[in-house]
């Protein structure tokens, strides 16, 4: 007689570890107002079907931890996964927060590789639309070993507004009122796409926003509500560490689990989802617009200009020790960010923007039609022989101080240059002229 309480038999042998690292009031708000509660959605924890309770992983500090268990979604939390408490110290005044993240990543990567489970690595500033757990023990229970998003960041004022307006957020007196909050994909994708933090519209193609580390290339699709995008930042939403042999966690030593963690890690990875479908599964993380907001530079505006500075910039950082050969090669996945469903326009879409950056980069495995169509060696060429000039030293420095200058006067007015600040502006400004890229973006 089967016992009643047995699992079903699509269960997972082994659990979910949902990893959060958050300290603070202002990010442990976030994390129970919002991500919290979309974690709780139908589709997305209670979904999960382990044959050991999965865990919700907070590597936080012991006042957060302690306000965090006495709320009402923590309580419900409860009643799907086990949660884990790991202390992280607090952050020191002069570590910046994205640094000292890689200490409670570290701790939690460690206990997940102990034990063999299937990790899912979040932020407290996260939401997840409805069904994304869903998705992920199925590409699990089919062998995937790597799930990976795309993961921009959005700002926090418009992207609340457009949720409120669509109804998907409950109102400001019912925040907190501990029910899960389940939002769509394409309400979540809507709100996402018209709400870009400056950080994310600069890798707008040719975008007025001049971009410090271009961690993307993405195209709105004409008379479509939606984006194509093409990233070098990618969110780890499953990491399955039964494979790991060994188990490589330098990276977070100074760094975060998005810097070259999983390419340091990748001769125990076998199969790889890459989450090129918004109607798949969709999360957006958010900032306030103020927070290291990048302004317009008017000479941009100039679209040759504009596009000139922004394919150099771009080439400069892709081929640099900034991004590891794993980025480079998930690179030139397209990524379709979508409100509506799709059509052929997309397909085209595809085309223009691949001929666009096969005149910047080289992909490992280019289409053949898209290398030999006339427009992509027309391109090639173009830039190439432009690039050659702007390249020597005079017009290196005509073309990079000013806009240098402007970023520099940008965070001198807004307070955000300190001595360390100029001393690391002074070398970018430096590596600019010389052509060269710092090896990791400074946090």
């Amino acid at each position: 007689m089967p016992q009643v309480n047995a699992p079903p038999a699509a269960a997972l042998d082994r659990p979910f570890h949902i990893i959060v690292v958050l300290w603070g009031e202002l990010f442990r708000n976030y994390f129970l107002n919002y991500c919290l509660p979309s974690l709780l959605s139908p589709g997305n924890i209670p979904a999960l079907a382990t044959r050991q309770k999965s865990k919700l992983v907070l590597a936080t500090r012991p006042e957060d931890w302690e306000a965090m268990r006495a709320t009402p979604i923590f309580r419900l939390a409860e009643r799907y996964v086990q949660p884990v408490f790991i202390e992280i110290p607090p952050c020191p005044k002069d570590k910046s927060g994205c640094e000292h993240m890689g200490i409670g990543h570290k701790l939690a990567c460690e206990m997940a590789y102990r034990e063999k489970a299937y990790a899912a690595v979040l932020t407290p500033d996260f939401m997840m639309a409805d069904g994304a757990f869903a998705r992920l023990q199925q590409l699990a229970q089919s062998g995937v070993e790597l799930v990976l998003a795309a993961a921009l960041r959005f700002g926090e004022e418009p992207l609340f507004a457009h949720l409120h307006a669509n109804g998907a957020l409950p109102r400001e007196d019912q925040i907190g009122n501990g029910e899960p909050l389940t939002i769509s994909c394409r309400d979540l994708t809507r709100a996402a796409i018209n709400s870009f933090h400056s950080h994310s519209a600069s890798c707008e193609w040719g975008s007025p926003i001049y971009p410090h580390v271009p961690h993307a290339a993405w195209w709105r699709v004409p008379n479509e509500d939606g984006v194509l995008l093409y990233s070098l930042s990618w969110a780890p939403l499953l990491i399955d560490y039964a494979g790991f042999t060994r188990h490589d966690t330098t990276t977070m030593d100074q760094w975060t689990i998005d810097g070259d963690y999983l390419y340091k890690n990748l001769e125990h990875i076998g199969r790889i989802h890459l989450v090129q479908d918004s109607d798949e599964l969709f999360f957006c993380s958010w900032a306030p617009l103020a927070d290291r907001e990048v302004g317009q530079l008017p000479i941009l505006r100039f679209r040759p200009f504009g596009i000139l500075a922004w394919c150099q910039q771009f080439k400069l950082h892709f081929e640099s020790p900034i991004f590891d050969p794993l980025k480079r090669k998930l690179f030139f996945k397209p990524v379709r960010w979508h409100a509506r469903p799709l059509n052929k326009a997309w397909d085209a879409a595809e085309s223009r923007a691949m001929r666009r950056l096969l005149s910047l980069v080289d992909s490992p495995n280019p289409d053949p039609k898209i290398v030999s169509d006339p427009r992509t060696k027309m391109g090639r060429f173009a830039f190439r022989q432009v690039n050659a000039v702007v390249s020597r030293p005079l017009p290196r420095m005509l073309l990079h101080l000013p806009l240098r200058a402007y970023r520099f006067t940008t965070d001198l007015v807004h307070g955000r240059v300190t001595r360390e600040r100029v001393q690391k502006l002074i070398a970018r400004n430096l590596n600019a002229v010389l052509g060269r890229a710092h090896e990791k973006p400074s946090p």
